[in-house]
């Protein structure tokens, strides 16, 4: 049982959120937007009245580094007062806040240019010697090494920074940074740090059967799907999850606040390359209370992604871990057909989440033809695609399904049996 630091009478335990010794299963909407733009934030609050009515319970606020540091200095240099009453008025229409980082150069996030401009010899190597940019999501943007003790310092002194300014008794629980991996796409990482960590975690781990770092490239296939070199990539991504978690809670002092981490677990064939050995992860990922699977569900296979499920399960067991099992982006708007949807959620349910469901994006879908001039977002960061409502606010097809059996899909989720 873990009870909350600032919230009275709000414990983690079976597998559960509860509040007054009542089981409360979490709506969770994430609307993704510019956090540091007042303009975006005064047109969210003036959403919240129907965000609200649609029995969300709880508002994932995910705030982009470069949003907020755009020297990358990890020192907050864009005004948080907006946010602050952004989250104000969150708590005032009855719903809960929690706060989500982005880091990583993967996927969306971005780095800030000024921390390039400090550090430019900070980016990932692949296999190939080459350094790396997201290619697998299309961004392009560049990629830092997770060795990099300049990278570490200054993204985790941005997480300390930020959830001091923000107070972390606003929120009921805290992500670590968005989809931690390397990438999926591309072999990572051969950088000169992640040489030195490499050699030092075969000391002290006295992994006699480790093969050397490469002295040349390309790295050879034998290297690169070795054992060890994938136990050792693994057991550094949960170093690096676990020290984003500890960064987080220096912003309160150290407070045990409730920490929230995606577990990505994809196509097999891109697994080693995202995360090494992933059993050797979750086994490693020692500061996360709440475990995120993504994906939830295959969306090449079009079936539940089971094997992710069975993976935390295994874990669990092994070390009797009391985690919270939800997913990161139960659904969004662009992925999944209304026939998914029974499918999709009854295996969550099945497989122990009873923390609840969240959803991506939750605005009124500007890129849709119902559009008219004056719902578009101010400044540059529209990522209304993932919306799960079109643009008069009425739910997409596969939202639509669990829209209108709500009530059903509650009874369900109060009578889904606990993983252990």
């Amino acid at each position: 049982m873990k009870s909350h630091p600032y919230f009275e009478n709000h414990v983690l335990k079976d597998g559960k959120l509860w509040v007054d010794g009542q089981h409360k299963f979490l709506k969770t909407g994430k609307p993704l937007r510019d956090y540091g733009n007042a303009e975006q934030i005064d047109a969210l609050i003036a959403d919240l009245p129907i965000i609200a009515s649609k029995k969300y319970s709880n508002i994932a606020i995910n705030c982009y580094w470069h949003h907020f540091n755009p020297s990358g200095d990890g020192v907050i240099e864009i005004s948080v007062e907006p946010l602050k009453k952004l989250i104000k008025a969150i708590r005032a229409a009855g719903m809960y806040v929690s706060l989500s980082v982005e880091t990583y150069g993967v996927g969306g996030g971005q780095i800030p240019e000024g921390f390039w401009e400090k550090f430019p010899n900070t980016l990932a190597v692949n296999d190939l010697g080459q350094e790396v940019s997201d290619t697998e999501y299309g961004y392009g943007s560049k990629v830092p090494s997770l060795f990099s003790e300049d990278y570490l310092k200054a993204s985790r002194a941005y997480m300390t920074n930020l959830v001091a300014a923000l107070g972390a008794e606003n929120f009921l629980y805290i992500e670590t940074t968005v989809e931690p991996q390397y990438m999926g796409a591309q072999w990572l990482d051969y950088s000169e740090t992640a040489k030195q960590a490499y050699q030092t975690w075969i000391e002290e781990t006295e992994a006699n059967d480790a093969l050397p770092f490469p002295s040349e490239f390309p790295a050879t296939e034998s290297f690169k799907t070795s054992a060890a070199w994938n136990n050792f990539r693994a057991f550094f991504l949960a170093q690096w999850i676990n020290g984003d978690a500890q960064a987080l809670r220096a912003g309160a002092d150290g407070a045990a606040l409730w920490i929230a981490s995606d577990y990505l677990d994809a196509e097999e064939h891109t697994m080693p390359q995202r995360c090494g050995n992933p059993i050797e992860l979750l086994r490693n990922m020692t500061e996360t209370d709440i475990v995120q699977v993504n994906w939830a569900w295959c969306n090449v296979e079009r079936k539940p992604n089971q094997k992710a499920y069975d993976r935390v399960k295994q874990v669990m067991e092994e070390t009797g871990r009391d985690w919270v099992v939800t997913e990161h982006m139960t659904i969004n708007g662009a992925d999944y057909f209304d026939s998914d949807m029974p499918g999709l959620l009854e295996n969550t349910l099945a497989n122990g989440t009873h923390f609840g469901w969240e959803f991506v994006d939750i605005c009124a879908d500007t890129d849709s033809p119902d559009t008219k001039p004056n719902d578009v977002l101010p400044g540059d960061f529209k990522p209304q695609h993932k919306s799960v409502y079109d643009a008069k606010w009425d739910p997409k097809p596969a939202k639509k399904t669990v829209e209108e059996r709500w009530e059903e899909w509650m009874k369900l989720a109060t009578a889904a049996p606990v993983l252990s």
